[in-house]
């Protein structure tokens, strides 16, 4: 391995590492807030990505985040209460209820994070957003592949 891109490697763990502990650190200032945390967040993103013929029901949240339906009950209060979604009774099926954002978050970012996200994209070319994506998504895969192992 060439020196340059040993120092990159390197550069780039440290990076990485940096991101790990900010967002360990913003994700129990929202706890103590009581902001939506990270599944929030998911959730939300998930019921506002819904197509409109197609909205979200609590089963399809709960196979989505993986998550048991009594966890998605209290995520649906909990975000109902906070107003970023509403919820209906289906209309093929009285029994079940759907979910969709509402009408205070349906033109806007889910959160502070996304509408940074956002701005921090302009800086960058398509092609560049197309390789930060591939190596996020890697890493995510790496780290969950991570996660999963440490259960067994």
């Amino acid at each position: 391995m060439g020196a340059k891109l040993e120092i990159a490697t390197r550069e780039l763990a440290r990076e990485v590492e940096a991101l790990r502990r900010v967002d360990a650190r913003l994700g129990r200032r929202l706890a103590a807030e009581r902001q939506p945390n990270e599944t929030d967040r998911a959730a939300m993103g998930f019921i506002a990505d819904a197509p409109l013929d197609r909205p979200v029901t609590p089963g399809d949240l709960a196979q989505h985040l993986g998550v048991s339906t009594a966890a998605v009950t209290a995520l649906i209060r909990r975000l109902t209460a906070r107003g970023h979604i509403v919820v209906s009774v289906h209309p093929d099926d009285a029994r079940s209820k759907i979910l969709r954002p509402s009408l205070r978050d349906l033109h806007s970012p889910a959160d502070e994070i996304s509408r940074r996200v956002a701005d921090i994209e302009s800086e960058f070319t398509p092609e560049q957003l197309s390789v930060i994506s591939r190596f996020l998504r890697r890493l995510t895969e790496e780290i969950s592949e991570l996660a999963e192992s440490s259960r067994s």
